[in-house]
C-alpha cells in the first residue's frame, strides 16, 4: 500500500473517531497526550538523520563540485517563493476582504523570540559537542556543524575515508530506521487528526472565522492547482506539473494532520529520492536548510492573518504604503520561526502587531480560536513548497532521476 493512502485512512479514521466516538471516549487530554507521542516517534530518529545524512551529502557533493548549486540555489528559489506568497497572501485577503473579527478578551501571552546574539550562540557554542544535546526543535545548529565536518572530509582521502565509511554506514543505519518508522505513520495519522479535529469542533468561536478561513483555503487551492502548477510546468521542462504534487502528497498530509514540520520532515527525506526523484545527496543537503528557513506558507498565512487583526481594530484601510509594510515584513519574520516548527505563524503574527503598535500589540490574542487551523495550514504549504523546491533544485543541478508515475511509494 502506498505511504500516502495509509496517512490518508489514518487521517479520516481519526476525523471520523472525533466526529462519531461518544464524548466519554473523546477525552481531550488523553488524546492530545496520544497525538504528541505520535509526533515524538515519527521525530525519534530525525536529528541523527539528517545530521549523517549531510555530512554524506556536502562531501559527495564537493566530490562532484555541486554543493555551492545545492546550497545557492536553495537559498535563492526559497528568498522568491517566500516573497511571492507574502505579496499574494496580503493582497489577496484585501481583494477577499473576510468580514471583521470581535476582539475577545484574551489572557496574554509571552513568546520570548531568540535575539541575533543568542541564535549565534546557539549554533555556535563554546562547546562543539553541546549541539548535539540543545532543544529538540533547534536542527539549524546541528545542520551548520554537519556541513562545517562534510566540508572537511576531502582534504586527504587517505586520512579521512575511515571516517567517510563510518558516516555513510551510520547515515544508512538511520535512513532503514526512518523508513520502518514511516511504515507505521498510518497509525501515527489517527490520533493526530482525532486531536486537531476535537480541538475545531470544540471551538465555540468558529463560525466567527468562517470568512478568514474561506480566504485561507481560497488561497491554497489557488496555489496547490494553478499557480505551482504553472511555475512547475516551465521550470521542469513543460512536463506534467501534478506529477510533482501527487509525489508531495504524503509529507504533505503529514505536515497537515501534525502541525509540525520536523515530523513532516522525516517523512520528506524518504519521499524526495523515493518519489521525487532527487538523489540523496542533493535532497539530504536541500531539505534540512529549507525546513528551517523555507517557510513560505507562514508568510502567506501571517499577512493574512495580520491584515484581518488591523480590520478588526480599525476600520481605516490600508494603502499601498501599508500593503508593502505587510508583506515585507511577514516575508522577513518567515525566516526567523524555524525554531516554531509548529507555532511559527502565531510567533510571527504577534510580532508584526508587536513592531507595528498603534494599540494592537495584543491583536494576535484574537486568533487563538483558530491557532489549530493556522498551524496545520501554514505547515502543511511549508512542506509542500520546500517538497517541490528540494526537487526543482536537484533538477537545475543534474542530481535528479525520473520515477515513473508508477512506480510511486
Amino acid at each position: 500500500m502506498k505511504i500516502w493512502l495509509k496517512l490518508l485512512i489514518g487521517t479520516i479514521a481519526g476525523i471520523l473517531a472525533a466526529f462519531f466516538l461518544p464524548d466519554a471516549w473523546s477525552n481531550i487530554l488523553i488524546i492530545e497526550q496520544l497525538s504528541t507521542v505520535a509526533i515524538n516517534i515519527g521525530r525519534y530518529i530525525l536529528f541523527p538523520l539528517v545530521f549523517f545524512s549531510v555530512v554524506t551529502g556536502i562531501h559527495t557533493l564537493i566530490q562532484k563540485k555541486k554543493a555551492g548549486g545545492i546550497l545557492g540555489r536553495s537559498v535563492l528559489y526559497m528568498v522568491i517563493i517566500s516573497a511571492l506568497l507574502s505579496v499574494f497572501g496580503t493582497v489577496s485577503v484585501l481583494l477577499l476582504s473576510p468580514e471583521r473579527i470581535p476582539v475577545f478578551i484574551q489572557e496574554s501571552s509571552h513568546i520570548d523570540l531568540p535575539g541575533f546574539y543568542e541564535t549565534i550562540q546557539t549554533i555556535f557554542p563554546k562547546n562543539f559537542f553541546s549541539v548535539i544535546f540543545q532543544d529538540g526543535n533547534q536542527i539549524l545548529p546541528l545542520f551548520m556543524m554537519a556541513v562545517l565536518i562534510g566540508f572537511n572530509m576531502n582534504f586527504d582521502k587517505v586520512i579521512t575515508r575511515p571516517s567517510v565509511q563510518l558516516f555513510e554506514s551510520l547515515a544508512g543505519v538511520f535512513r532503514h530506521i526512518n523508513s520502518f518508522i514511516i511504515e507505521l505513520m498510518g497509525f501515527f495519522m489517527f490520533p493526530m487528526a482525532w486531536f486537531i479535529t476535537e480541538q475545531i469542533i470544540s471551538t465555540a468561536e468558529i463560525e466567527v472565522f468562517r470568512q478568514m478561513l474561506f480566504a485561507i483555503l481560497a488561497d491554497i487551492m489557488i496555489l496547490v492547482f494553478i499557480i505551482y502548477p504553472i511555475i512547475l510546468y516551465f521550470v521542469t521542462g513543460r512536463r506534467n506539473p501534478y506529477k510533482w504534487i501527487y509525489a508531495a502528497l504524503a509529507p504533505t498530509l503529514a505536515a497537515l494532520a501534525s502541525g509540525d514540520s520536523l515530523f513532516s520532515l522525516s517523512l520528506q527525506m524518504k519521499n524526495s529520492s523515493a518519489n521525487m526523484g532527487s538523489k540523496p545527496e542533493a535532497s539530504s543537503v536541500s531539505l534540512p536548510l529549507l525546513a528551517v528557513f523555507g517557510k513560505a506558507g507562514t508568510a502567506m498565512i501571517t499577512g493574512i492573518s495580520f491584515i484581518v487583526i488591523l480590520k478588526s481594530y480599525s476600520s481605516l484601510g490600508l494603502n499601498l504604503s501599508g500593503v508593502i509594510w505587510v508583506s515585507t515584513f511577514a516575508f522577513l519574520s518567515s525566516f526567523i520561526v524555524g525554531p516554531f516548527p509548529g507555532t511559527g505563524v502565531f510567533v510571527s503574527v504577534s510580532l508584526l502587531c508587536s513592531i507595528y503598535g498603534r494599540g494592537i500589540e495584543e491583536g494576535y490574542l484574537i486568533l487563538k480560536p483558530v491557532l489549530p487551523i493556522l498551524f496545520s495550514a501554514s505547515v502543511m504549504m511549508d512542506s509542500l513548497t520546500t517538497s517541490l523546491i528540494s526537487m526543482v533544485v536537484s533538477r537545475n543541478t543534474e542530481l535528479h532521476e525520473e520515477i515513473p508515475f508508477g512506480k510511486f511509494k
